[in-house]
Parts: structure tokens; sequence; C-alpha cells
């Protein structure tokens, strides 16, 4: 195993055991009667030191990377890489059926969840009900190409994704994601309830921010990495919650989009030499 590949690893499986601390947290951590957390429940001090020291771990691996990388060298990696091009075509797929399934809650196929009572009654919370569930799935079915598009410039390591507006469409993706989920939590007096949920949205959201702005400057390799990979990590803990079944894939989607591009980051070519556009070579030969 190389070792620039530890902080991809470390998030993957740190995700999968805070899995199950948050899953101990679910069944242990909350009062049975009253739906309130526990105070000092030793799930949730667990659950929170695990995020606190791997967030610290992700920081302590990922400093000695440039402050600043252009985008030929940031994901030159990803040339004629498959596992990444399988991974970007998976969470394409995800996101795919993320869209379906919002489809089918709104037929009435999937129960669709609703703003608590005491919130309920707000008519901007109800005009949101309405639009928010087709704006997401409008958002994810947009999402495909912009997927595909920006995954075969990385893939080609094409002068494309330079001012590259794909990513966009993701990020507004995750804010319609992410005031819809504050749209059915507001009212909520439990934080623990769904603070793991916001803070996997939050990070992924920040994950796409950093990635697209290598397309239109020189991007920041350690922020990205850190989101990136809190995102992967914060998705996988939140598994554990109740979900419906588009934010399940959603989630899906974050993890692989989220850690295919950290490990590219991290696996630049030594010294940050820039790779050549094959098509630019053949010019040059000819």
């Amino acid at each position: 195993m190389r070792k620039n590949m530890l902080p991809p690893i470390l998030a993957i499986v740190g995700g999968a055991v805070g899995f199950g601390l948050r899953k101990w947290q679910l069944s242990a951590g909350f009062e049975p009667d009253t739906g309130l957390a526990i105070p000092g429940a030793p799930s949730a001090l667990c659950l929170a030191a695990l995020s606190a020291v791997l967030a610290l771990s992700v920081i302590v691996l990922c400093w000695g990377k440039k402050d600043s990388l252009p985008w030929d060298q940031a994901f030159a990696s990803g040339r004629q890489n498959s596992l990444f091009i399988t991974a970007i075509l998976l969470s394409a797929a995800l996101l795919l059926v993320s869209a379906g399934a919002e489809v089918l809650s709104l037929t009435g196929h999937f129960p669709h969840p609703q703003p608590l009572a005491v919130y309920a009654d707000s008519p901007v919370a109800r005009a949101a009900s309405m639009l928010l569930p087709p704006l997401r799935a409008g958002l994810c079915l947009a999402g495909l190409p912009c997927i595909f598009l920006w995954g075969r410039e990385v893939y080609r390591c094409g002068e494309r994704g330079k001012e590259n507006l794909c990513l966009l469409v993701l990020c507004l993706l995750l804010c319609v994601w992410l005031i819809s989920d504050y749209q059915l939590r507001a009212a909520d007096p439990v934080i623990q309830d769904y603070v793991y949920e916001v803070f996997a949205i939050v990070s992924s959201l920040l994950g796409l921010y950093y990635i697209s702005g290598y397309s239109f400057q020189t991007g920041k390799p350690r922020r990205t990495l850190f989101f990136c990979l809190m995102g992967a990590y914060f998705s996988l803990v939140t598994l554990a919650d109740s979900h419906t079944f588009a934010d399940l894939f959603r989630y899906g989607f974050s993890v692989l989009f989220l850690t295919a591009h950290a490990a590219l980051i991290l696996s630049d070519p030594p010294g940050g030499k820039r790779l050549e556009n094959p098509n630019t070579e053949a010019n040059d030969h000819g």
C-alpha cells in the first residue's frame, strides 16, 4: 500500500467504524420514552472522539501537500486511470437511482418526509415541501451529464477541464439538499438526531466546491482533501440513520465521488510535473 493512499483508507475505515458507533448511539444513546439524547452517553462520546481524531489525522497526513496546485497537476493521475473512471461512473449510477427514488416518492410509491407539525404550518414550509422534491430530482438528473463530462476531461487530462461549469450543478444540488434537510429538521430540538447528516452534506458540499475551484484558479489541495475525506467519512457514518432511499444513494454518491478525487490529488506526479495532453503531443510530433 502506498503511503499517500493512507488518508482515503483511513476515512473509509473510520467511516465504517463510525457507522457502527452511530448504530450503538441510536440504540442506547437516547431515552426510549422522550427520544431525548442521554447526556454523557458512552456511544455519543466515542463517536464524537472518533470524528475529532479522524479530522485531526486527515489534517496531519495531508499537511505536506502543496498549498496550491493548477488543474493539470492536481488531477494528472486521472489520465487513463480505469479505477478512477469506474468510481465516477458508479457515482453517476447512484445519483441516477437517487433521482428515480425522488420521482417515486413524488408519485406516492415511497414515503415522503414532511416537516414537523410545529413548522409545517408556515407558508414557506408548505411551499418548500412542494418545490424542493422535484427540484432535487431535476438536479440529480442534470448532474448525470455533468459527471460524465467532468470525468471524461479528467480521464483525458483535457484542456476543457479549465473553466468547466459542470461541478457547479452538483454544488447546487447539495445546496438544495441542505435546504431540504434544514426544512425537515428545523423544529427538532434534539440536535443529536441529525447532526451527522448535516456534517455529511456540508462537508460534501465544500468538497465539491473546492474540487470545482481547480477549473477557475489554482486549487487548494489541503482544503480539498480535508473536506472530501470528511465528507466521505460523515456520509458513511450517517448511513446508520433513518433516511429516504434518495438520500441514501446520494450519500453513496458523495463517498465514491469525493474519495476518487482525493485519491487523485494525493497521487499527483512527483515534483508536480505536468502531464501533456496526448492530442498536444501528437501535434508536436507532427
